[in-house]
């Protein structure tokens, strides 16, 4: 994703973050989307989880303080139409 996105590459954890939990989400597998914040100096950041590991991170995860996650959630079951049929 980072080779084929200027935008997602380098620093750019804000479209890094949802582009990498969509397309994992797209092949069957739910990570969790997080984000955080450090001060001082202030810095804020977003990344994604798979088991409570931080995936590609280096930061150090006790010196930020996470504000929001999005744990997986997976689809409702689609409803089915019923398979009994009266008169049958």
């Amino acid at each position: 994703m980072t080779t084929t996105s200027t935008l997602c590459a380098g620093t750019h954890c804000l479209q890094r973050s949802p582009a990498a939990t969509l397309l994992c989400r797209m092949r069957g597998t739910w990570p969790t989307w997080c984000t955080d914040v450090r001060t001082p100096p202030f810095s804020a950041h977003t990344w994604i989880e798979a088991d409570a590991e931080r995936i590609g991170e280096p930061t150090d995860p006790r010196t930020h303080q996470t504000l929001l996650t999005v744990p997986p959630t997976h689809p409702a079951t689609p409803a089915h139409p019923s398979s009994n049929h009266e008169g049958a």
